[in-house]
């Protein structure tokens, strides 16, 4: 075997190799760098230096072993694949190659990072160093969106999409990255000798306020969902009542504060109890700033009045779907057929990356795509117990209930790196 990075192991202080150092260093460039999409040459430069140096880490051999050792590898290659067939078999080849633009992620990680066998150690500094840059982007929107609202007077820009337009991200997306870094913070605190627990514990508590503005229901659902699990199981297994009790009455605590001071960020939960729906509704569109009322479309009539059009194309298109080229076209052409203006004008999608693999591309490729990115990762992180990945991937998981991240870079790019690069653990031929 070459000489890899990875077949070394670490020594207790973490000191690194040169080849790791590099590495370490391309992966940071290239985390920093996602957070700006305007830059969009400054992403190029960040990841294709990633990607080829990550490549050349290990022999053709090694990548093969790798591919045959950890079966999700495989399964994605041949998801990839399908995705390429559904491209050439659409009309619309012009949007075919729109939508396989941001997928190739799915593609260039895997057989890049997802092939290296990564010491636990160096997979530990990367993942505290990315909480480490979330935080930091996310002190940088605060900042300058407390700046703005006071010189516009306007507090509507601390909120959901505004809060992170100036990097030019919508909220849900920076909502995921700031709950897996809440998980990573955690287990730093909970789990692992840190002397710098306290500004973690900071680092969190700021997060938490972070996650409550961005305001996806999903992610702060998740998080407090997973929070009250975590509580219990501090409780009942670690036999840590006093903390548990502590932890549980803080979050009661945070919540009615968060509610009382700021309650705008509520309204998006209000409008989950206006899920009804007309297609031919020409109501305005519910913003979090605004009295939430049952004649607007909101976050959550909409989603179900659009999943229900993608359940029906994919029921009309079982098994290979509408093409990946043709799937847009498809979703307006049932929009008009019910007249639903309001998707028809703003140009909207079905908002559920499940639901979009299912009526483009068939039963077939849903399975394959379910199998690839969902439960074999879980299998796999579960084998190595790896519950932080266990983590990271449901919450990914989670969050493509509400969005179709492949249809943007950024979703391709975060879900290629971070699968690809959880799953590095050591190949048992090293062993």
């Amino acid at each position: 075997m070459v000489d890899c990075i990875c077949s070394k192991k670490l020594s207790s202080n973490f000191e690194m190799t040169t080849k790791e150092k590099v590495l370490y260093g391309f992966i940071l460039f290239f985390l920093v760098a996602i957070f700006f999409p305007r830059l969009q040459i400054l992403n190029i430069i960040a990841t294709a230096p990633l990607v080829i140096y990550s490549f050349s880490l290990s022999s053709f051999k090694e990548k093969w072993n790798a591919i045959k050792e950890r079966k999700h590898l495989q399964v994605m290659l041949v998801f990839f694949l399908m995705i390429l067939l559904s491209a050439v078999s659409s009309e619309n080849g012009k949007e075919a190659l729109r939508f396989i633009d941001p997928r190739t992620s799915l593609l260039y990680f895997p057989l890049t990072i997802g092939v290296l066998p990564l010491d636990a150690k160096f997979r530990h500094k990367v993942l505290v160093s990315f909480a480490i840059i979330t935080t930091a982007i996310s002190f940088f929107c605060l900042g300058w969106n407390v700046y703005q609202a006071i010189v516009q007077n306007n507090t509507a820009l601390l909120y959901n999409d505004s809060l992170t337009h100036v990097i030019g991200h919508q909220s849900i997306y920076i909502s995921l990255l700031v709950n897996i870094s809440i998980f990573i913070f955690a287990r730093e605190i909970f789990f692992y000798r840190s002397k710098y627990k306290s500004l973690m514990v900071v680092a969190i508590i700021f997060l938490l306020g972070i996650s409550y503005l961005l305001a996806s229901r999903t992610m702060m659902g998740l998080l407090f969902i997973i929070t009250v699990i975590f509580i219990i199981y501090f409780i009942t297994k670690r036999k840590k009542y006093l903390e548990g009790m502590v932890l549980f009455i803080a979050l009661i605590i945070g919540v009615f504060m968060v509610n009382k001071f700021i309650p705008q960020t509520f309204n998006r939960f209000k409008e989950l109890t206006y899920t009804r729906f007309d297609y031919k509704n020409q109501g305005a569109e519910s913003h979090y700033n605004m009295e939430v009322t049952a004649d607007q479309w909101n976050g959550a009539n909409f989603r179900l009045a659009a999943w229900a059009c993608g359940w029906e194309l994919f029921k009309e298109n079982p098994f290979t779907g509408v093409g990946i080229g043709d799937k847009y076209d498809a979703v307006i052409k049932k929009y008009e057929e019910k007249d639903f203006q309001f998707a028809i004008q703003t140009k909207k999608n079905v908002h559920n990356n499940y639901l979009d693999i299912l009526y483009s591309m068939g039963i077939i490729g849903f399975v394959v795509f379910l199998t690839a990115w969902v439960i074999l990762p879980l299998i796999y992180a579960r084998q190595h117990r790896d519950y932080l990945a266990i983590l990271i991937i449901i919450s990914f998981a989670v969050a493509w209930i509400t969005e179709i991240y492949f249809d943007r870079s950024f979703g391709g790019m975060l879900t290629g790196f971070f699968f690809s690069f959880l799953l590095t653990y050591k190949l048992k031929s090293d062993h």
